[in-house]
């Protein structure tokens, strides 16, 4: 094998690797399906070059005369086939989508006359023979009409775009793009062509000339279409983290001072945490003075997490202190919050939620709850207790839910500790969960704490019972004390 032959099946074997890393890539780095026109038109260039080395090889020997009528026709078939979905995609890209009956003459039609005549060649001699010395001859229709179906179907595209940027402005399509790759695929090919020209010289083959520039250029193509691709996707993951930010920074100026004072309640201490599983949580809590001698305080849960659980629960916490300021008891509030949450609700979100409502004259505490953990209920000298009541179904559940509610009389020292699932339900290593009677005990430990060190106290033996695995869920605590 003479030198430009060897030097040609060394880049004809490098842009090969090259469109078979570029497929790898497409299908387990972008996760882009074998069917997409990318990687249809990879596999054929990566077969087409297959067929082409093949052809190289067994040229010019007598003996595999057959297998050079095989290769041959492969490569040609194969190599049409890859421009024309080089064409349609290219035209895709553009805007111009030509119908069925245009693809089928524009592609099916001179593709499968092509085929035919490869097929038949053996014995028409029409596209190609291979002569005593198994020496390849391409006739004229090999030189004309494939060279020229596959110059049409690379130029046309690229004429076109050429044509939108310039003279037919007003005619380009609003839903297409000119990508400055496709100009630079256009230039590379005949540049390549007559850098190979003056390399390998003008003894080499037609299809030796053309098969590489359209190779490489494709290759170019492909890349700079997958680095835009991560390109953009780098630029939309940073949109959304830059709302995701601005939705938990007003997530969390939503909630209320963790460390209040209210000055008409001076008797009672709330103090409340939220640790988010993600940017934007689905938690919430609240407490404020309803009037002089009341003040409520309330839990909740979305479903789902971040944004649409946000906004889910910006609305649940709206509502529920609207209502808390009108309605007199916390079933009715409940029962009108549930009312307006299932109106409209085609997406199925609802909400766990517990409320209290403290009279600081009698110290007695009104609390209903929809479908929430229950809460932990310490009184001085005593064991903790679960305080194991269910008033109702969750909130945006059923659409004429009636809630009802409970009391308990609190007295000096006593604590109430309400909590989402994120604390119970956090779970080690082996899977194992935190649960309630691991709570329970903490609970019990923190009797001479303050408020904020029970809280503190709780997430950090939620944080050294789960260490090594990532937090699934929002962790949100408050805890009511009687001074």
């Amino acid at each position: 094998m003479d030198a430009p032959n060897r030097l040609f099946l060394e880049l004809l074997f490098v842009s090969g690797i090259l469109m078979s890393v570029l497929l790898i890539n497409n299908i387990f780095l972008y996760k882009q399906k074998i069917k997409d026109y990318i990687s249809m038109m990879l596999i054929l260039g990566i077969v087409s070059c297959i067929f082409e080395i093949l052809w190289v090889v067994v040229d010019g020997h007598p003996k595999l005369r057959v297998f050079a009528y095989i290769f041959v026709s492969s490569y040609c078939i194969v190599c049409l086939i890859f421009e024309a979905f080089l064409d349609r995609y290219l035209l895709e890209r553009i805007g111009i989508l030509p119908g069925k009956k245009l693809e089928i003459i524009i592609y099916a039609l001179p593709i499968a006359a092509f085929a035919l005549a490869c097929v038949t060649t053996p014995w028409t001699k029409l596209v190609f023979w291979v002569d005593e010395g198994g020496v390849v001859r391409t006739e004229e229709l090999f030189n004309s009409l494939f060279q020229g179906m596959v110059l049409l179907y690379i130029f046309i595209p690229v004429l076109i775009a050429i044509f939108f940027l310039t003279l037919g402005k007003k005619f380009r399509p609003a839903d297409g793009e000119i990508p400055v790759s496709l100009i630079v695929f256009g230039i590379m090919a005949p540049v390549i062509f007559a850098m190979e020209l003056i390399i390998l010289g003008e003894g080499m083959d037609d299809f030796q000339t053309t098969s590489i520039p359209i190779s490489l250029a494709l290759v170019y193509l492909v890349t700079n279409m997958s680095t835009h691709s991560v390109l953009d996707a780098q630029a939309q993951i940073k949109s959304v983290e830059t709302e995701l930010r601005i939705a938990s920074k007003i997530q969390t100026d939503a909630l209320p001072p963790v460390a209040p004072e209210f000055a008409n309640h001076l008797d009672l201490n709330l103090r409340g945490s939220m640790t988010t599983a993600k940017e934007v949580g689905g938690d919430f809590y609240d407490y404020f003075p309803i009037d002089d001698n009341r003040l409520c305080f309330l839990i909740a849960d979305v479903s789902g997490k971040g944004t649409p659980a946000a906004l889910f629960m910006m609305t649940c916490k709206t509502m529920i202190k609207d209502y808390a300021l009108m309605k007199n008891s916390t079933s009715e509030i409940f029962t009108s919050v549930n009312e307006r949450l299932c109106e409209n609700n085609d997406e199925g979100m609802f909400a766990t939620a517990w409320i209290g409502i403290v009279d600081t004259r009698t110290m007695t505490l009104q609390y209903t709850n929809a479908g929430h953990n229950y809460p932990c209920l310490l009184r001085k000298d005593q064991p903790c207790e679960i305080i194991k009541e269910n008033h109702g179904l969750f909130l945006g559940g059923l659409e004429f839910t009636q809630y009802k509610q409970g009391e308990i009389q609190l007295e000096s020292g006593d604590r109430v500790l309400l909590y989402t699932d994120g604390v119970v339900e956090a779970h080690d290593r082996s899977g194992g969960l935190y649960g309630n009677d691991r709570l329970d005990k903490m609970l019990d430990s923190t009797r001479d704490c303050t408020g904020e060190q029970v809280l503190q106290r709780i997430l950090n033996d939620v944080n050294d019972f789960a260490v090594g695995v990532p937090q699934f869920d929002d962790i949100t605590m408050i805890i009511l004390s009687i001074k």
